[in-house]
């Protein structure tokens, strides 16, 4: 009976560790192709060194947030210019800003048109 239960034992401990090692890999993210524009020639000439641009396309930030990563990465040492800076930022806050919430556009436009059409708050609002 011990014979069994060490065999058994051998035979599932692989498939947990395996297991556990899966979990602990992190999933690759598939990353579309980056739409052509000015900024993305620079983005994979300059930013490359340091790390995959596949990093930078999976970002998703404001143009303040772009503004101040990028001049934070030249503060470091990446090789561009002032005007590289901007062309890259202008790039990346165009293709990869946050992306809208579904329903809250929905949600803005109703108040401005309730608001715009004269409507007054609701009475607890007073």
């Amino acid at each position: 009976m011990r014979k069994v239960g060490l065999m058994i034992m051998a035979l599932t401990l692989p498939l947990i560790g395996a297991g556990a090692l899966a979990q602990q890999v992190p999933a690759t993210v598939a990353v579309a192709t980056p739409p052509p524009g000015p900024g993305l020639d620079l983005i994979n000439e300059r930013c490359g060194f340091c790390h995959t641009t596949g990093q930078v396309f999976q970002k998703r930030r404001s143009e303040a947030e772009w503004a101040a990563t990028v001049q934070g990465m030249a503060d470091r040492g990446a090789e561009v210019s002032p005007e590289e800076v901007k062309t890259i930022t202008a790039y990346l806050a165009k293709n990869y800003a946050p992306r809208p919430v579904p329903g809250r556009a929905r949600a803005a436009v109703k108040r401005g048109s309730a608001q715009a059409g004269g409507a007054s708050p609701p009475a607890a609002l007073h």
